[in-house]
């Protein structure tokens, strides 16, 4: 039925939808504007999601496994049933996922410039270190100037390496969750 046991662990935890087995995000509103950054004055399509939602949504993508579908769902009173609020909701929330994501590239392409930049000065320090020349005659001052331009390379390449690695993948990986939000779908429903 399951594939693993974390799959029914988090099946237990989360309702799934029975027609597309996507995993249910299920939050209880009381009106719209609960969705959205209550601070931010801009127009509809422009606000902010809630911080409180953005972090309780971060947290439920990484709980669940990047392969599987989500779904959001929102549970509203009746009253306060408005179609064009509920298309206008999906479409901010769509936005907001967006413009995370041009936030994340932005963060990348930073981090690529960085990057090289950290290759470019890490080379330099160890072909300066390199082209030193060594004697026997060298000062003290020679040597410690030449023993910290190694260490200097060597930590400039692994900084470059580090962020290139580590801190680029955390933000792939992260491109990769809102992502899937962006596919996935947005459900209102109404309670009594």
């Amino acid at each position: 039925m399951f594939e693993t046991k974390e799959d029914y662990q988090l099946r237990y935890i989360y309702h799934t939808n029975q027609h597309n087995n996507a995993y249910l995000i299920e939050l209880n509103l009381d009106q719209y504007d609960d969705l959205f950054n209550s601070w931010d004055g801009s127009a509809l399509d422009r606000r902010e999601l809630d911080p409180e939602l953005s972090h309780f949504l971060e947290r439920a993508s990484y709980e669940l496994p990047l392969k599987d579908k989500v779904e959001l769902c929102f549970y509203l009173p009746e009253s306060k049933k408005d179609e064009k609020m509920e298309a206008d909701s999906r479409a901010t929330i769509k936005n907001n996922f967006r413009m995370r994501q041009f936030f994340i590239d932005q963060d990348l392409k930073h981090n690529h410039k960085k990057t090289a930049t950290y290759i470019g000065m890490g080379i330099l320090f160890l072909i300066t270190a390199y082209l030193i020349p060594e004697s026997q005659d060298l000062s003290l001052l020679i040597s410690l100037l030449m023993e910290g331009l190694f260490v200097g390379g060597w930590v400039f390449l692994w900084e470059a390496f580090s962020i290139f690695f580590f801190g680029s993948r955390e933000l792939k990986d992260k491109k990769k969750r809102y992502y899937r939000y962006l596919d996935s779908d947005i459900v209102f429903k109404y309670r009594k």
